[in-house]
């Protein structure tokens, strides 16, 4: 027989919860029984085995009570360490970060070591840096990492839920862009890639914007065969402002992605490197971005309507959507 217990943290947050949180009330709760029961004639001995609370421990809080003491003593200890640095020090350390706001504690302490014969070691220079900065007085480095604001969810799009697939054309339709180069032109290859009939439509930007994912949704819905219900995303921000108000005004339900999780949106992500290999790794004579989008076009015709899919019974994603229809309407 197999004996599962709860979690070793589960235990040890609810003792501390007790002895902490819960112990004036509990504790105070415990006295007035006692000094009640003893108000009685009940013995000591029958007090403890009532209130859960040992004679010395009764008394001890009587007295702390009576001192106006807190009941539970707290555990700071008598002598705390002090700065073992000198005013002096801290200014040799502020003038150089501040001379150098990317420089971390490992290069002020080999310069200062070298020019200045600073006796200190490296952590200790990281705790003036850390010293400086609760004060105001320093900033974080220019290269340092700044946390990332999560996005709230208060306008039309909703976060993705683990397993939210499509069903059926247009449903949970996957939109992603990519960085692309050809013939010394940069651009944004936009792309949306539907998980039922593998139905690709993609067109290229200068940049990658709401504005032109806002377009890019606008072309989407004038050339897929099929209506859009349902769009799922990352958390970049094209796909936010006026991205997210063309699909509120389009009726369509929008959904991001968690952060750092493309394999959600592998079917689009696959599709991108089909288009990796299979276009821009082909010469071409595009010289401007309109250019580059007319034979972007031939290779969505033959994707869409000449090269077979294993999923679809070797279909190609315009005679899955013919069938589907078919099927639908018999």
């Amino acid at each position: 027989m197999q004996i599962k217990y709860p979690h070793k943290g589960i235990c040890t947050l609810s003792r501390y919860a007790w002895r902490h949180l819960d112990s004036k009330k509990v504790s105070d709760r415990r006295i007035e029984q006692w000094e009640l029961l003893r108000s009685t004639g009940v013995y000591e001995a029958v007090c403890q085995q009532i209130t859960g609370m040992s004679r010395a421990t009764y008394y001890r809080y009587r007295s702390r009570i009576a001192r106006g003491l807190p009941l539970v003593k707290k555990k700071i200890p008598k002598r705390l360490r002090k700065p073992l640095w000198t005013k002096e020090e801290i200014q040799h350390v502020f003038n150089l970060r501040r001379e150098n706001p990317t420089y971390g504690k490992a290069k002020i302490h080999h310069i200062l070591k070298r020019d200045k014969g600073f006796g200190k070691s490296q952590s200790t220079v990281g705790r003036i840096v850390s010293h400086l900065k609760s004060k105001g007085l320093l900033t974080l480095s220019l290269s340092a990492p700044r946390p990332k604001r999560k996005r709230a969810f208060q306008k039309h799009a909703k976060r993705w839920q683990y397993g939210m697939k499509g069903k059926r054309l247009g449903q949970m339709v996957q939109v992603d862009h990519m960085s692309v180069s050809k013939n010394q032109m940069n651009s944004k290859h936009f792309q949306a890639w539907d998980p039922t009939s593998k139905f690709i439509h993609a067109k290229c930007y200068s940049q990658a914007t709401s504005r032109h994912a806002k377009k890019f949704l606008e072309e989407l819905i004038e050339q897929a065969p099929f209506p859009i219900e349902s769009i799922q995303v990352d958390g970049g921000s094209e796909f936010m402002r006026h991205f997210e108000e063309a699909c509120e005004e389009l009726g369509i339900a929008l959904y991001v992605l968690p952060p750092r999780r493309p394999q959600y949106n592998g079917g689009v992500e696959r599709g991108n490197r089909i288009f990796r290999e299979e276009f821009y790794a082909k010469p071409s004579f595009a010289n401007s971005l309109a250019e580059l989008n007319d034979e972007l076009t031939q290779a969505l015709r033959k994707y869409n309507h000449y090269r077979p899919h294993h999923s679809l019974n070797l279909k190609t994603p315009l005679e899955y959507i013919h069938d589907s229809y078919l099927a639908e309407a018999s």
